[in-house]
């Protein structure tokens, strides 16, 4: 039997080696039904997805979660930027040690400011409109702080604090060209958050809903593979024989607290065909499956670029200079070790899982609410009666190819420098 760590893993090297993940980039999987409001009708909902994807930057271990936000840590980290340039300019009436205290005095009133902003950063569940939007009296604090930072740095650092200054406008709730509309959901009060673009991703999924449904998968696997059953490893970095060279492999972030289960069992009350409920949440820790397949209709990497407002050149080791005791940004568990580059979607997925005999089958067909990234529909209400549709023998079908829901699978992540210190190539540098 396959534990679920074990299942996590097999999936995630797969997704990312047909994905052409390669060193030093990193693929981090996405869990449970992420950002379903990429397939959103109203383009608000749809850019509030695509916010949320940009601004979430993976843990070095690899799980794909909003673990800090890339808009306000690069926006801190261009005010420690600043604070070491500056003090290297000499110029104005201020001696440096005057400047120094007061530029001292400025930035950290800034970053309070900064770090107390309410701009919406985190999930959408249980958000109301007005939380996702900075308070008037925080904005006006923040927009005297930083009108009070400029005039003390009276012209030095000019690029930094430009970038600066378009950080600012970016998070303002008027539009401009470096925000975007967005919206929590279909019919709710728009506002405006930081812009970001997923490259190609109106088209792709376009072209993914207006497909004939007879035409070849865009992927399928069959998980564990020959190469890995013939492995000496057992769980191999990368799976199959077309694999890329110096394909990245992806780490082990399942077995962290808050990462959800490869199967999600939902349990009903016990009363129905499918008897011993808690024998199987029992085995569930051990695993459950000694296989399973998936194939998808459509499968894309999908480019993920932040707006106007970030300048990757400013965080480059030959310009990005911090002053002592400045946080590490740069590091692989720093604010910003790692930059979302590309998101990698699944559309219309079927899966088959295979188990050890019949009854396992049987109990699975009726326990199975999600499957890795996809959610498995089903009435609740016809869950015994239909314990075990789509069950021939050990393996149990489910089919969602008539969804028009897209998945997020994970996202390929840059490290904003290297392990020698040079930097990775820019994100995005603005025109």
């Amino acid at each position: 039997m396959l534990s679920d760590h074990a299942l996590w893993r097999l999936y995630a090297d797969a997704i990312a080696n047909h994905a052409g993940v390669a060193a030093p980039d990193l693929f981090s999987p996405a869990a449970v039904t992420s950002f379903s409001g990429l397939g959103d009708a109203q383009p608000a909902v749809v850019n509030w997805s695509i916010f949320q994807l940009g601004n979430g930057i993976p843990a070095s271990a690899g799980a794909y979660a909003s673990r800090s936000g890339l808009f306000t840590a690069y926006w801190l980290c261009l005010s420690f930027l600043v604070e070491a340039a500056a003090s290297m300019t000499r110029r104005g009436p201020l001696r440096p040690a005057a400047l120094g205290d007061l530029l001292s005095t400025d930035l950290a009133r800034y970053r309070r400011l900064l770090q107390a902003r309410h701009l919406p950063l985190h999930g959408i569940a249980g958000r109301a409109v007005a939380d996702a939007a900075p308070q008037d009296g925080q904005r006006a604090g923040l927009l005297g702080a930083h009108d009070a930072l400029i005039a003390t740095l009276d012209g030095r650092a000019p690029a930094l604090s430009v970038a600066m200054n378009r950080c600012l406008i970016a998070s303002l709730p008027e539009a401009s060209e470096l925000n975007m509309a967005a919206s929590l959901y279909a019919g709710s009060t728009e506002f405006c958050c930081p812009r970001y673009s997923l490259g190609g991703w109106a088209t792709g999924l376009g072209a993914w809903r207006s497909s004939p449904a007879d035409l070849p998968p865009a992927l399928s696997l069959t998980l564990p593979s020959p190469t890995t059953l013939a492995s000496p490893r057992g769980l191999p970095a990368t799976l199959g024989a077309s694999a890329a060279p110096a394909a990245a492999p992806t780490p082990d972030p399942f077995v962290g607290a808050g990462w959800p289960a490869f199967l999600g069992l939902h349990m009903p009350n016990a009363s129905a065909a499918v008897a011993e409920r808690p024998a199987l949440q029992r085995t569930a820790a051990d695993g459950l499956l000694e296989g399973l397949t998936l194939t998808l209709a459509g499968f894309g990497v999908f480019p993920i670029q932040p707006g106007n407002w970030f300048d990757a050149e400013l965080l480059e080791g030959g310009h990005a200079t911090l002053p002592a005791g400045a946080p590490d940004f740069f590091g692989m568990d720093g604010a910003l070790g790692l930059l979302p580059a590309r998101a990698v979607i699944g559309f219309r997925p079927r899966l088959s899982l295979r188990a050890a005999n019949s009854r396992l089958a049987q109990e699975l067909a009726a326990s199975v609410a999600s499957i890795g990234p996809f959610s498995i529909r089903r009435a609740p209400a016809m869950a015994a009666a239909l314990a075990c549709s789509g069950c021939t023998g050990t393996e149990v079908r489910f089919d969602a190819s008539d969804s028009n829901t897209p998945v997020l699978l994970g996202v390929i992540s840059k490290p904003v420098r290297s392990v020698d210190g040079a930097s990775a190539p820019p994100t995005h540098k603005p025109q």
